[in-house]
């Protein structure tokens, strides 16, 4: 039985799609307390989570709850991340990863026992915003070992390492994806605060003779994402194969016509989920209109059909970019309160209701 001090109201992040509102009768004693209680409140099968709670000394910055006394009085956000092994991965150290999924993907790793929902959910990028602090990936295992001896070198001469082209060309490799994973087109200060806290890692990495130190890192992390943009263009990823170039109204003139996300846009043009086609989303499609026109309509059906549809109507409002009425014809379940309210979660991963 769980005891409690006095009452308190979360908001409880689930995954980018799933956000709940719990209230508590009464303040939990403990984080394991606090744990048990949203398990049963929000039927989590798998307990084994991590709570992470926007901190208000550091303007909401998330960090992981350790101490229930440092949960705000009253009010508070929390976002639950769970531990994924996934032993099919079959290599060591990449088994294991930390994400927030929906419940109804865990705690199972087969794309057999996943719902359209939760494919869809590894289909987008979960970081609302660019981080304060870039979280540098962890590099092959020899260059870990050789950046590790180099730092404790630079520590005592100040001499720094003197990098190969092929293990430079590894170090880059796991940063661009890191930053793909959470922006495509990462402006000039961004990929700045990458090349510095790079450096920040790895001291040994600092570059003799620079204003900076890492400066040389900048145009070089650029380069490199500009390159692996370009390999996944090719391989069809969604969000750069639109930015192509056309021919201008004359016919003559080649001229590129960039379709970028805005700022705040984090999931700007997703890519179907696996096992999905345009035309078994269309499908998708008229049987969530269909679902509309009954009298006592399902929300949950209408919900999971919009959702499991989103890169369809993302492709739709980017490329041809319809007219209002036309959206309204063909996507009349995004006209509901609910659905306003997630597909703009979907596009920014923001609680609409929670904007100032």
């Amino acid at each position: 039985m769980i005891c409690f001090i006095e009452n308190m109201l979360l908001q409880i992040h689930i995954s980018p799609t799933n956000i709940r509102r719990v209230e508590l009768p009464q303040r939990p004693q403990s984080v394991d307390q606090l744990k048990s209680f949203l398990s049963e409140k929000c039927q989590l099968e798998n307990g084994d989570f991590l709570i992470q709670f926007e901190d208000l000394d550091f303007n909401n910055e998330l960090c992981n709850l350790n101490d229930i006394n440092e949960l705000p009085a009253e009010k508070a956000t929390l976002k639950l991340l769970w531990e994924e092994v996934c032993p099919s991965q079959g290599v060591a150290g990449d088994s294991n990863s930390v994400s927030s999924l929906d419940t109804a993907s865990m705690p199972s790793c087969h794309s057999g026992d996943q719902s359209p929902e939760s494919s869809v959910l590894r289909n987008l990028r979960s970081a609302e915003k660019w981080p304060s602090t870039f979280n540098i990936p962890t590099f092959p295992l020899d260059v870990e070992l050789r950046l590790r001896k180099a730092n404790e070198v630079y520590q005592q001469t100040n001499k720094p390492l003197n990098v190969s082209r092929e293990m430079k060309s590894q170090i880059l490799d796991k940063i661009v994806q890191a930053i793909f994973d959470i922006k495509a087109y990462p402006d000039a200060y961004e990929i700045q605060s990458v090349a510095s806290c790079l450096v920040q890692k790895h001291p040994c990495l600092t570059e003799p003779g620079k204003r900076t130190g890492w400066d040389g890192w900048v145009m070089s992390i650029k380069f490199k994402l500009g390159n692996y943009r370009a390999k996944l263009k090719e391989a069809g990823c969604s969000e750069l194969s639109v930015n192509c170039k056309r021919k201008s109204c004359e016919g003559m003139v080649e001229r590129p016509y960039m379709k970028k996300p805005k700022r705040a846009e984090v999931n700007f043009l997703p890519d179907h989920p696996e096992g999905h086609t345009e035309d078994s989303l269309e499908e998708v499609r008229l049987a969530m209109i269909n679902e509309m026109k009954k009298k006592k309509k399902d929300l949950t059906v209408i919900h999971r059909q919009m959702q499991e549809t989103f890169s369809l109507r993302r492709k739709e409002v980017v490329e041809i970019q319809p007219l209002v009425e036309e959206i309204r014809e063909r996507w009349p379940g995004l006209f509901l309160k609910e659905e306003i309210c997630m597909e703009f979660s979907r596009i920014f991963n923001v609680d609409l209701l929670r904007v100032n």
